[in-house]
């Protein structure tokens, strides 16, 4: 339970925002699971909220309108996210995009200073209780005269705190992943990334299914 409270939106007083931009051209990093909603490298989840930063509107369910897809600069910040919970990583089924962004995107600042800048705090990135982070995320997102019309949130990860993004469907065109960005998290090439990631941040990995 976080020690520092989490009031719901609207702000107590006028935000004011710190914004990030991420270039043109910059390379990040997702993990999905094909069988999960049927996510694809670049596509946006339509059913929510369940995951922190999610803006679609309550009751769970598909959202036609909203989209969220979560990427970070490295691998071990998407192994630790997705598999910091259960400790243990489980490298099968799962696949590794890397994806260029082909404009600059604007993303809503909630690091250090940014996340009071915004009108809430920075333990929303890390609190459990995720119907605080999600109402403050449909809040950036469906007030864009006091937020700009951002194409996300950047923030520290609840697990080891690297840079994380969640990524609005507004910046679904300005995506891309060739053919050959895209690999299976079990490929022999990512073993040692995969197994160091997992060793620095105390987690044990999964036998790896044997190949013929």
């Amino acid at each position: 339970m976080t020690m520092v409270a989490i009031d719901l939106p609207p702000p107590k007083i006028r935000p004011k925002p710190i914004w990030t931009k991420v270039a043109k051209g910059r390379q990040l990093v997702r993990m999905y699971h094909p069988n999960r909603f049927g996510a694809t490298e670049l596509s946006f989840r339509d059913y929510g909220p369940i995951s922190r930063f999610d803006h679609h509107r309550i009751p769970i369910n598909r959202d036609v309108e909203r989209g969220i897809m979560y990427a970070g600069t490295t691998l071990s910040c998407c192994i630790v996210e997705i598999f910091g919970d259960s400790k243990i990583v489980q490298v099968d089924g799962w696949m590794v995009a890397l994806i260029t962004t082909k404009r600059d995107l604007t993303l809503l600042e909630l690091r250090g200073k940014g996340a009071m800048r915004a009108g809430t705090v920075a333990s929303i990135s890390k609190d459990s209780n995720r119907e605080f982070s999600q109402a403050w995320s449909r809040y950036f997102y469906e007030n864009p005269f006091l937020y700009e019309a951002i194409d996300g949130l950047v923030f520290s990860n609840a697990h080891n705190e690297e840079e994380s993004f969640a990524l609005y469907e507004t910046c679904s065109d300005a995506l891309e992943c060739t053919q050959g960005q895209f690999i299976e998290l079990s490929d022999s090439t990512l073993r040692t990334e995969v197994l160091l990631a997992a060793s620095e941040n105390n987690l044990k990995v999964a036998p790896y299914q044997a190949t013929t």
